[in-house]
Order: structure tokens, then sequence, then C-alpha cells
């Protein structure tokens, strides 16, 4: 049972290091004293619905790894899955909440995480094709390293100076976990994440959960 444990623990690492997602910045209420939750409910609010149900998801697995008790709320929640926009928001700002504290007592909710995506940011950075011939790159790019003269390395890089090369975009998405106790409705854990040129959302959202369960357990923001 123990190496099957550890086999579980070694997965979860590897997913882990494989995505791009890394924490940044967490913070934990110092005045809360940490309690045994019976459901944590975990919400995911993002524009497209199948990210939502795959990191809602994702969480939940990896709070029950842990030994916590969590729901996705996905199919729960008030325009959980609907496409609509922030005037429609605003139209029904007060029935989404009055349904959304509803649905918690409903389901015995009695913390919740809110996942949501705060900032994106979009960087190009050129990429040169530079073929060497002469052993590899070294000193900034060069192939004669801290040798050769000035006039070998201002004839490389004339050489270079005319070469082809490309951009490439960088998209940085920043996600932000905030946990709230039902009963005292304060916010006690906030992490961000930042996840780079996101290639499987389902590898960013194992790693995304492992992050944020494994925090709540070494915080001490919530007890087993």
């Amino acid at each position: 049972m123990k190496k099957f444990s550890y086999l579980i623990l070694a997965l979860s690492c590897l997913l882990a290091s494989c995505a791009s997602t890394k924490l940044i910045n967490s913070w934990t209420d110092k005045e809360n004293t940490p309690q045994q939750y019976k459901n944590i409910g975990v919400t995911a609010l993002f524009p497209n619905s199948s990210n939502r149900y795959v990191t809602e998801h994702a969480i939940v697995d990896q709070l029950k790894e842990k030994g916590l008790n969590g729901m996705s709320t996905v199919d729960v929640f008030p325009m959980a899955t609907q496409a609509i926009n922030s005037e429609e928001i605003m139209k029904h700002s007060e029935a989404v909440r009055k349904s959304v504290v509803t649905k918690v007592k409903e389901n015995n909710i009695d913390a919740l995480m809110i996942v949501t995506l705060f900032d994106m940011t979009k960087e190009q950075r050129w990429v040169n094709d530079r073929n060497f011939s002469v052993g590899g790159t070294g000193y900034y790019g060069s192939p004669f390293g801290l040798h050769g003269s000035y006039y070998d390395y201002y004839a490389y890089s004339l050489g270079t100076v005319y070469n082809s090369g490309y951009y490439v975009d960088n998209i940085s998405y920043y996600i932000e976990c905030n946990l709230y106790d039902v009963e005292s409705e304060q916010l006690i854990y906030r992490a961000q994440t930042k996840s780079t040129n996101i290639k499987s959302v389902e590898e960013e959202a194992k790693a995304l959960a492992y992050i944020v369960a494994k925090q709540l357990v070494n915080k001490k923001v919530v007890e087993k």
C-alpha cells in the first residue's frame, strides 16, 4: 500500500514538473484557525466550459489525494456553463448572489474555492536562424567564446546580421485561487500561478491542482 502511495506521489510530481504552471504568490490569513472542512466546493470561472470542468475536477481529485473532501460546482452553480457577458452579469448580479448562497447550503459546502483568470500577457521573442560552423555557441552566441580577435567577432557578427529568423509569441496566463470559509464569509487563502504557452489544459490543470492542494495542507490552511 505504501509503494502504491509513493507511486501516486511520484506521478503527481512528474505531471507538475512537465507543465509550465508555477506558483508566483500565496497568502494565508494568519488569524485563521485551521478547520476540518466536510465539503470544499471548487468553482472555476473561465470563459470555456470545458476548461472549467477539467480544472475543477483536477483540483477535487488532488484534494482527495490529500485526504480532503471536495466537489466540483460546474453543474451546480448558476450560469456556470453559460457564455455570458458582463452586462448580463450586472443585470442579474443580485439573483446570482442569492442563488450561489442557496446552492452552497443545499450542497453542504462549508468552504468555497473560486478559481479565476486574472491576467494574460503576450510578448514576442525574436529567434535568429544562426547556423554555426565552428564549435557551437559561446559567449553572447559567438562560436569563439572568450577567444578570437576583434576582427573574427566582427566578421562573424556581420555575417549573422542578414540571417533570417522569426518571431515567436509567448503567452502567459495568470490564475488566482481564493478559498473562503463559508460560515465567516472570509477569505482564508489565496494563490496566484503563472502558466506560459499552454499546450495541454489537462496537464496545466493537474499542475495547478497539485500546487494548491499541497499548499492547503503544508501551510495548515485546513485540517485533514
